[in-house]
């Protein structure tokens, strides 16, 4: 060689060498030197040394056996990206293979369209036997059809869930009667609700409704037989966390061992329904599904289509690339600051009704000691004063928790914590019976208490109406809507595009991306939105801090510190 002017691509190692052994089998033909053998410019090392053109049939008789299978091989080429890994060159204008240089072909006088590298023929495709184009075809879909199948299973899986915990076809009815039953005046005067509520209350309120509440258990305070105590506990505490969801029921929670299968039991409790994971995981998969289809639909273009046609291909999908680019970068502030922020507001709801429980236990201690002790009619008067704080608590929470909502009169009554004339009196009440009971607490404090006993009483209660009408002010401080509507569309719209844009693909290289499944970027674009996905579900639910149908693992349960109020009382 007398020089080298443009350093091979990888790609073009293999023809190289093999092409740089036909110029050296040239240069050693028998004759060579007589023959003036026209020797190739070596500015492309894949070319092949061959006799010039104009030699005669004699010279042509003496050439080295190995180049004239050679030749041979070139003219068994019938497709132009055939010529790789081979140093043979294609002549579009003869529809064939031929030995030649970068310059073109030495058998034929002119080729106009000579291709002498296999990346720049015009299609990749290349017929090398009987099934070639069904195996590229498998190659290729393997993984389309894998997506589709994880999209499939995941999709049965889920619904399985939903008639698991849902009870379908209950939950219908049950959501459309949550929905309608919204905060108003008329929340408790309400009619009675239907058999599904009813039933959906007896399952999910038995620890507040199930016992029986008589004055004669509470007068009976420490003697009192065990069957006719409250119960011990709610069904569920207060706030759920992993500890008490990774274990099985009925066993033991070890919160101090920490043992091998904590990420196993971690993604269990994490898949379980309305989680959030588990809640976009269908979402997720078939756009992890469509990421598949559409990195299938790149490499048949690339096998298929025109230099032209597949470069306008590639170029759209960089600057769907460069979308997702600038989308995450507004998701990622957006999405950051928005949950950073509603998470404390979420923990700030959590402390408020921690703040309920202290000022009504505040309130039982005050006037449990400052009211006289001798008389039947005094124990009465704490009896009733035991039901004011309890009907307080449970009407002050009743509008934001969904299933408190099915509660009317008649279930208070049956378990004893109202009076048939209370509940004729609250039917009547203007904003609701909440403020009816702060009321009836206050006219009890001044008639029984007396000196600094009845000031500590008032200060308690004037607390206790500040933090639960707080958690009501609490539950009212949302985001902008211009802002909510901003964030919403803004992660729809990169989860929508992502597939479509994939990263860390060279576009403009044609074999690879025909020639790779691209596995990792397909599980990366899953990996991403199911993480947008997931956080934009959990950021929505959390709105309804205790709404514990539409996130039964992530709502709180203020039934909880309501029994735990009524046993220290």
């Amino acid at each position: 060689p007398r020089s080298v002017i443009v350093a091979p691509a990888p790609f073009k190692a293999r023809s190289m060498a093999i092409r740089a052994i036909g110029v050296l089998l040239l240069c050693a033909a028998p004759g060579a030197a007589d023959r003036h053998v026209a020797r190739p410019h070596v500015a492309d090392p894949g070319s092949a040394a061959v006799a010039a053109p104009g030699a005669n049939a004699t010279t042509s008789r003496r050439e080295h056996p190995v180049l004239q299978r050679v030749r041979q091989q070139c003219d068994a080429i019938t497709e132009c990206y055939c010529i790789r890994r081979t140093p043979c060159g294609w002549c579009g204008s003869l529809g064939k293979g031929m030995v030649g240089t970068q310059d073109g072909p030495l058998d034929a006088a002119h080729c106009p369209d000579w291709v002498a590298w296999p990346d720049d023929c015009p299609t990749f495709r290349c017929a090398e036997g009987e099934y070639a184009e069904a195996l590229w075809v498998l190659q290729c879909g393997w993984l389309t059809a894998l997506c589709f199948v994880v999209w499939l299973v995941t999709y049965c899986w889920r619904e399985s869930l939903r008639a698991k915990y849902l009870e379908v076809p209950e939950v219908e009815a049950l959501a459309m009667e949550v929905g309608s039953m919204m905060l108003s005046q008329n929340t408790s005067n309400s009619e009675e609700p239907s058999s599904v509520a009813l039933s959906y209350v007896r399952r999910q309120l038995y620890d507040l409704l199930g016992a029986k509440r008589t004055y004669a258990s509470f007068r009976k305070a420490l003697h009192c037989p065990q069957e006719e105590r409250l119960l011990e506990g709610a069904g569920r505490p207060y706030e759920q966390n992993l500890s008490e969801l990774s274990v099985d029921p009925g066993e033991t929670i070890d919160t101090s061992r920490v043992g091998p299968h904590r990420l196993t039991a971690t993604v269990q409790v994490g898949l379980q329904w309305r989680t959030a994971l588990g809640a976009t995981l269908v979402t997720s998969t078939f756009l992890m599904f469509m990421s598949s289809l559409f990195i299938l639909f790149l490499r048949v273009c690339a096998r298929r289509l025109g230099q032209d046609e597949y470069a306008t291909i590639a170029l759209l999908t960089k600057e769907l690339g460069a979308i997702v680019t600038s989308l995450q970068n507004g998701v990622s502030f957006l999405l950051s600051f928005y949950a950073l922020n509603r998470i404390a507001w979420f923990w700030q709801v959590m402390s408020a009704c921690f703040k309920v429980q202290g000022r009504a236990h505040d309130l039982g201690m005050i006037c449990g000691a400052g009211a006289k002790r001798a008389t039947e009619d005094d124990w009465k008067a704490r009896y009733t004063f035991y039901r004011y704080i309890m009907l307080g608590f449970f009407f002050g929470l009743q509008p934001f928790t969904p299933k408190l909502r099915f509660v009317g009169y008649g279930p208070l009554m049956k378990c004893g914590l109202l009076e048939p004339s209370e509940a004729e009196l609250l039917k009547g009440a203007h904003r609701g019976p909440c403020p009816v009971m702060e009321s009836w607490i206050a006219a009890w404090i001044e008639l029984h208490l007396t000196g600094e006993a009845r000031q500590q009483g008032f200060h308690a209660l004037r607390e206790l109406r500040g933090a639960i009408g707080g958690i009501g002010d609490l539950i009212d401080q949302r985001a902008p809507v211009s802002f909510e509507s901003l964030l919403y569309v803004t992660v729809f719209a990169l989860c929508l595009i992502l597939p479509f844009g994939p990263s860390h693909i060279e576009y403009e290289n044609r074999q690879l991306v025909m020639q790779h499944p691209h596995c990792a970027t397909v599980l990366g674009i899953a990996v991403m939105c199911t993480f947008y996905l997931s956080l934009l579900h959990m950021l929505r639910h959390l709105q309804a801090p205790f709404d514990d149908i539409g996130a039964p693992n992530d709502a709180l349960c203020p039934v909880a510190l309501m029994n735990s109020t009524e046993r220290k009382l």
